[in-house]
């Protein structure tokens, strides 16, 4: 029966493990198509490199501030 729990909780692990993996690319997308929009309203074209630093940094703040929230 404690084989089964623990199976159990590994299977969960699993699924949440992967549903944010696809939940942090498509946050990722968004802030980078942002940041893309964003600078070219201003007359600004960043190469490549410099938009998907700057979507990376925002996803990660995002991330890790949704964790240090108060509840």
């Amino acid at each position: 029966m404690k084989l089964f729990g623990t199976m159990e909780s590994i299977g969960y692990t699993i699924v949440a493990s992967a549903l944010l993996i696809i939940l942090g690319l498509v946050y990722f997308m968004i802030n980078l198509w942002i940041v893309k929009v964003g600078s070219n309203l201003l007359g600004y074209n960043p190469g490549a490199d410099w938009a998907v630093l700057s979507a990376a940094l925002l996803t990660i703040g995002g991330v890790v501030g949704t964790t240090f929230r108060k509840k």
